[in-house]
């Protein structure tokens, strides 16, 4: 499993910049998360195209389609790649699973735009739960591609186990 990779991508409020991050275990056994696309949301299918024909490694790539992002399902279709659209509870356990690994169990690269969400980063009410509240003066669209790919990973990790099918 240490080569697997899960993607999870966003576009920020102001429709600017698209986000697409990696989460992966690191050496260290962490989930590390890796910003890999920063940049138009015109791009964004064109490189994630590109980055499925490329890799055999990528798992999965979650999209949250009750937001900016949403925009990107068709398109993704369009291109042969069907992204996982998580419902708000389960992007509200993606928030709360994405916080649990902070203290230890999450690493990052330090790629200021990410760097730059986290520390703007405000929660909102989702769902019973919490959620990255979108509507910050700073792009939080690579925290939410970080968190969601994080979880993508772990629930990957789970069905994939053994014994995870056992009854």
């Amino acid at each position: 499993m240490s080569g697997e990779l899960a993607l999870g991508a966003a576009i920020s409020e102001d429709r600017q910049h698209a986000s697409v991050v990696v989460a992966k275990r690191g050496p260290s056994g962490k989930v590390l998360v890796d910003l890999r696309f920063y940049d138009s949301p015109r791009l964004v299918i064109a490189w994630l195209s590109g980055a499925y024909a490329f890799c055999d490694d990528i798992v999965s790539l979650t999209v949250n389609p009750k937001s900016q992002s949403g925009t990107l399902i068709e398109p993704l279709k369009a291109a042969g790649i069907i992204a996982v659209e998580p419902t708000a509870e389960e992007v509200a356990v993606a928030h709360g699973e994405f916080l649990d690994l902070v203290p230890g169990g999450l690493e990052h690269l330090d790629q200021k735009p990410l760097t730059d969400a986290v520390r703007a980063g405000q929660q909102r009410p989702l769902s019973g739960a919490k959620a990255w509240d979108p509507r910050v003066t700073v792009d939080q669209g690579p925290l939410v591609a970080a968190t969601l790919a994080a979880w993508q990973l772990l629930r990957h990790e789970e069905l994939s186990s053994p014994g995870a099918w056992t009854i």
